[in-house]
């Protein structure tokens, strides 16, 4: 079932606040330019395979900035996409070399396993998205180049993905958790399709990615259910030379046949994740796996859990 709202952090101390902030997200560092006045509320829900939050903070004096570095990282090794989403004051984000002062209705998207800063101060309310990588991963294969960019509340895409948002902090407690995946998942779908309408085309994502490399990715998740498919296959569905193929992935660091495999379970995982297959065996083949012992250590090695830990009973 889709679990009741649950109060993870009210305070009017600061050092509370933020580790409530650490217990539930990311652990980070903080640096605070004035010892003033504070308080702070957090509240959170599962909603299926995702965990939607809300913060509101009041920092009367000064300016707040919560660092996660590389040292947080290895201590805290949580591995997911945060939607981030503010609609009272504003919040600077810094992670991958971008930078976004995020205002009431805009929206970004970070990476809890990569460094980022935050800063804030006055009245802030946010709302976030906790979404697992694979989850992510399975819509928007290179969703790290996303990071840090601002979605504007004069996007129209992105004033709908705000809007749907808002009402999942608002869904009641008594709907089912089918139901919540297919929500979640739908949600998610926008999201993805904002992120790629707004982003994919722009003069930073021009200058760095090949668009036959892009055209390859589309073929090969539309085609994860062969098992057949090699470099060479794919390199002849393309029109491309199979030394082009492995340069083109090289380019990211990484290779095909790596990539390729990544896919598949980041698939499996989102499709027993959010209900569609109830079977282990079921989503091995359905996404190419014709092992279900290499399958499973795989998916072990991978995610930190057996695939038939998230089965839908």
């Amino acid at each position: 079932m889709f679990s009741a709202q649950n109060i993870v952090g009210a305070s009017r101390s600061f050092e509370h606040w933020h580790y409530a902030t650490c217990h539930n997200y990311s652990i980070t560092d903080y640096r605070r330019t004035r010892q003033g006045p504070f308080s702070g509320h957090i509240s959170a829900h599962s909603f299926g395979t995702l965990t939607v939050s809300k913060l509101s903070s009041l920092a009367t004096d000064g300016r707040i900035e919560v660092v996660r570095g590389s040292a947080e990282i290895r201590a805290d090794q949580r591995d997911q996409f945060m939607l981030f989403l503010v609609y009272c004051g504003d919040v600077g984000f810094a992670q991958d070399g971008r930078s976004a002062r995020v205002r009431s209705g805009d929206m970004i998207i970070y990476d809890q396993a990569r460094p980022f800063t935050m800063e804030f101060g006055g009245e802030t309310r946010q709302i976030i998205v906790s979404i697992p990588r694979p989850l992510m991963a399975s819509r928007v294969p290179e969703a790290e180049r996303f990071t840090a960019r601002l979605i504007s509340s004069n996007s129209k895409l992105g004033t709908l993905t705000a809007s749907v948002v808002r009402q999942l902090v608002e869904f009641e407690a008594s709907l089912d958790e089918e139901i919540a995946n297919r929500v979640g998942g739908s949600a998610l779908d926008i999201l993805a399709a904002t992120l790629q309408a707004e982003f994919s085309d722009d003069g930073e994502d021009a200058g760095r990615h090949d668009p036959r490399l892009a055209r390859v990715k589309r073929y090969v998740i539309a085609n994860l259910h062969d098992c057949e498919m090699t470099i060479d296959s794919i390199a002849s569905a393309q029109n491309l030379a199979p030394r082009t193929l492995h340069r083109l992935f090289a380019a990211e660091g990484t290779t095909p046949i790596r990539w390729l495999w990544q896919q598949r379970l980041s698939a499996s995982y989102k499709a027993l994740a959010e209900g569609r297959i109830r079977n282990v065996t079921d989503a091995a083949l359905s996404y190419g796996f014709t092992d279900l012992s290499h399958f499973s250590r795989a998916f072990k090695k991978t995610f930190g859990h057996a695939p038939h830990t998230l089965v839908r009973r």
